[in-house]
């Protein structure tokens, strides 16, 4: 009877866990305006498609789900995000529940979790970020699960769910491959020789093949993104930034994760999930010398979540029973005070006086953005604000026109997927039509043509918009001191002084040949 209750209470601790992350997510989630890239993968749902210009297509299918169920809503948008990190939770409890751990476990693990500032964070917005964490989760606790069980049948839904993920984000091949190589110098190598194992691969190979025959057949955009991505910012990091990186977006909480890593590799007794500890430092490794981003290996960190929690009641017992409670005091308190940066719950302006107050003995992420440079605000939260602005000013613009001059009217960003996004999602309200841009999946999306009539242009300065135009007017100016694009301007142009149809057909043309159109 006393092992039932036990076991009763710990789901209820877990359930705990899970309705305090919701409440977080559900109660802040619409106080910042959408991300540039939520606004992207939420327009996609108007273009389904196995693929597009950096993603494979389940964003595009949840987009589409998403904009049918509950529309042009914020919290709509962010409430898989939410779910999904919720159901994270669930794993990690599973997996010190399989381990052994009871409820000190299970607290240590799950706080870890729901107090790091870059699940929270990541678990806030619409990206594949927060598939791609808990899709890596899943997927190595099936493989988990496979090794304790003596169970290879599991390999044919671990081969569907690598599959799924794949359609959301190419990386994770980094983890199959890592997990291989584990494997092979195992003990449980055997398992990987039967024929659960090659069921998996047919079917995880059956699921993808439609995006990459997508990839083919519009000359492997994944390549072109990748050299984009190293040219323009992957060459602004470095070690020191990579560790920086790691240790930011989980602050208190890498002691655990850390733990859980070297009990993996170090302690004799857990030697049958070694190959866990393996793949994650090869993962590590590799995107260290790589140059990679601190945030590519957060998929990794939750399940070593679990297993830095059992380790630590497994082992820290008796007289040192109390090292539990004061790393787990340590967590909240370092987690509560870093909270403004993982949730936004503050205003821009408290925000940034926070911010002030506390950057002499905090580190927090995102700080140092794709430029290389560390900047007083978070670049994750100054690409979630002033688009609204920008719509209502496009808005302006557009409403001017006569109901024929509206018909043919062209909006278009200069290069920025946000422009266009910010159109798409705030100008919904205000019936505006979608702009275009030569930037992302909007070159996909992008007319071959535009009409003869007015021309509304969003750029930070008329740039050469002067010599196609004899009447531009400035209509509107973004002035926001956090807003990444702070001075973005607004112009209504008519009087055309050459044949624009002309030299928009010319610029697609040459924008579309990247993708095989």
């Amino acid at each position: 009877m006393k092992k039932l209750t036990n076991i009763s209470n710990y789901w209820v601790v877990t359930f705990l866990f899970i309705a305090i992350k919701l409440c977080l997510h559900f109660l802040t989630n619409t106080n910042y305006e959408l991300h540039r890239d939520e606004m992207l993968y939420f327009n996609m749902a108007d273009h389904l498609s196995f693929g597009y210009a950096t993603v494979p297509p389940v964003l595009g299918f949840s987009a589409f789900i998403i904009k049918n169920v509950f529309g042009y809503s914020v919290f709509g948008i962010r409430l898989i995000p939410a779910l999904l990190g919720a159901a994270s939770i669930f794993i990690i409890s599973k997996i010190v529940r399989e381990l052994g751990g009871a409820i000190l476990a299970l607290v240590i693990a799950s706080a870890a979790f729901l107090l790091s500032p870059g699940f929270l964070l990541f678990d806030t917005l619409f990206t594949p970020n927060v598939f791609e964490h808990f899709f890596w989760l899943l997927i190595t606790y099936f493989i988990f699960r496979i090794t304790r069980l003596n169970k290879p049948e599991l390999w044919t839904l671990t081969g569907a769910l690598l599959g799924l993920a794949f359609l959301n984000k190419y990386s994770v091949i980094f983890l199959i491959a890592a997990f291989l190589i584990a494997l092979i110098f195992s003990p449980h190598r055997k398992l990987l020789f039967n024929r659960y194992f090659y069921l998996a691969i047919a079917i995880a190979l059956i699921v993808v093949i439609p995006n990459i025959a997508w990839q083919y057949q519009h000359n492997w955009p994944v390549v072109f993104h990748m050299k984009a991505l190293n040219r323009t910012q992957l060459v602004n990091m470095s070690v020191p930034n990579y560790v920086v990186d790691i240790v930011s977006l989980n602050l208190a909480s890498s002691i655990i994760w850390l733990i859980g890593l070297l009990s993996l590799l170090l302690i004799k007794k857990e030697k049958e999930y070694r190959y866990i500890g393996v793949a994650s430092l090869l993962i590590i490794l590799f995107f260290l010398l790589m140059k990679g981003k601190g945030y590519y290996v957060l998929g990794l960190i939750p399940f070593l979540f679990a297993f830095g929690g059992y380790t630590m009641e497994k082992y820290l017992r008796h007289q040192l029973v109390w090292m539990n409670y004061a790393v787990l005091f340590i967590i909240v308190i370092v987690s509560v005070l870093a909270l403004p940066f993982g949730l936004p719950i503050l205003s821009f302006d408290q925000y940034s006086k926070y911010q002030a107050k506390t950057s002499s003995y905090m580190i927090y992420p995102f700080y140092r953005w794709e430029d290389g440079k560390v900047h007083n605000i978070s670049q994750v939260y100054s690409d979630m604000t002033g688009w609204d602005e920008l719509a209502g000013y496009v808005a302006k613009a557009y409403h001017q026109l006569s109901e024929q001059e509206q018909k043919n009217c062209t909006i278009y960003g200069e290069r920025n997927y946000g422009y266009a996004g910010a159109v798409h999602f705030y100008g919904n309200k205000y019936k505006l039509p979608d702009a275009i841009t030569f930037l992302e999946s909007y070159v996909l999306w992008a007319p071959d043509t535009i009409p003869k009539g007015p021309f509304i242009f969003i750029n930070t300065g008329r740039s050469d918009v002067e010599k196609l135009y004899g009447n531009v007017i400035e209509i509107g100016c973004v002035q926001n001191q956090y807003f990444r694009e702070s001075g973005l301007k607004v112009y209504l142009c008519r009087s055309p002084l050459v044949n624009v149809q002309d030299v928009y057909k010319k610029k697609a043309k040459e924008e579309k040949k990247i993708y095989g159109l």
